[in-house]
């Protein structure tokens, strides 16, 4: 942290020393001078406003140890030249030097607190990112189980096929089986019935013969 403080005020006050080492137009009151501002270039003049401390004056006219300035406020008047200084004053660099070294601390707070909210994240991230990996892990394991079972599912359609198509083959020749055992049983039946009735006519044939035989007239002379 020291190190930082030390780079960022080595910055700040080249930056200053760059800006306020030169003065183009103007004139700074020196340090602990109140500046009486005077009608004309003249000790016994007028005082016509004040120019305070460090103040930076735009010089107008110059006329011999005097100058003509105007102050920030906008007053007007004649300035000796013994109150004035082209150096930027030391309690006004030290003024902005400490208003830049605000605006740094200020820069670096914030850069602090932006870069908590980024550790913030990152750890919110890597979370996400670990509930990620169990997620797809779990998914992992349960598409390795879907897989397996959807090998397994294929397996038992494949024998439920070959059973249903095996059934299929054995109803067909139930069905034929069927078909000729009821073939044999009706030619059985007929059968029975062609014997049956043969039996019959021929008992009726004999019947008829017999009852031919005991009807006959018996013949003269012969005994039984």
């Amino acid at each position: 942290m020291r190190k930082i403080w030390a780079v960022f005020l080595l910055c700040a006050l080249i930056v200053l020393s760059m800006e306020y080492g030169l003065y183009a137009k103007g004139l700074y009151v020196r340090d602990r001078v109140n500046l009486p501002l005077k009608k004309s270039p003249s000790e016994n003049s007028q005082v016509m406003g004040m120019a305070n401390s460090n103040d930076y004056l735009d010089v107008k006219e110059e006329s011999g140890d005097w100058v003509k300035v105007t102050t920030p406020d906008g007053q007007e008047g004649w300035a000796a030249t013994r109150f004035l200084t082209s150096e930027t004053p030391k309690a006004l660099i030290v003024e902005q030097l400490n208003e830049k070294v605000k605006s740094l601390a200020n820069t670096i707070d914030a850069l602090q607190e932006r870069n908590k909210a980024l550790e913030k994240e990152n750890r919110e991230l890597k979370y996400s990112v670990s509930n990620l990996n169990t997620a797809i892990g779990k998914n992992k394991g349960e598409y390795d189980n879907l897989k397996q079972a959807s090998s397994t599912y294929l397996e038992l359609k494949e024998f439920h096929d070959k059973l249903v198509s095996a059934d299929q083959i054995k109803t067909k020749q139930m069905e034929a089986l069927t078909k000729e055992n009821s073939r044999l049983k009706t030619s059985e039946r007929l059968k029975f019935t062609l014997v049956g009735g043969g039996f019959i006519i021929i008992g009726m044939i004999f019947g008829i013969m017999l009852q031919a035989v005991r009807l006959k007239p018996k013949r003269s002379g012969y005994k039984l």
